[in-house]
């Protein structure tokens, strides 16, 4: 039996998140909101296959983007439900990390959604505020 959802079909897999997610194509920019089962800590997750996937995850390798080994996808938009590619980006585990717990970035990244594209050229780092003091 043909499974319902072929993981390897690009195409399929960001059809299959469109359909169920929240999206207003005329605002550009905002988040892709996952509108389907979510996990307890809010991350978008389906199943295909018996496997279970998270959705950006899946949406940032779908888009043609690869996830390095040991890397996580990182939500710049500080919105654990969103699967916008543009919103997403490669950190080390110890980056997504700071990057959480940094009230000034989460604080700035809701805030200016044109920061996006800076800290994506930029290479996405984070200066912790006693850093830049020292």
């Amino acid at each position: 039996m043909k499974p319902f959802l072929d993981m390897a079909d690009k195409a399929a897999v960001l059809a299959y998140l469109r359909s169920r997610s929240l999206i207003w194509p005329e605002v550009e920019g905002r988040c892709f909101e996952w509108m389907a089962y979510r996990t307890p800590d809010g991350y978008g997750q389906f199943t295909a296959g018996g496997k279970r996937f998270y959705v950006h995850r899946e949406a940032f390798k779908a888009s043609g983007r690869r996830i390095p080994d040991g890397s996580t996808v990182d939500h710049l938009c500080q919105n654990k439900a969103c699967w916008n590619p543009d919103h997403l980006s490669v950190a080390t585990r110890e980056e997504n990390t700071r990057r959480a717990r940094n009230a000034f970035w989460v604080a700035f990244m809701k805030e200016n959604r044109s920061a996006l594209n800076v800290v994506r050229k930029l290479g996405g780092s984070v200066v912790e505020p006693s850093e830049v003091n020292q």
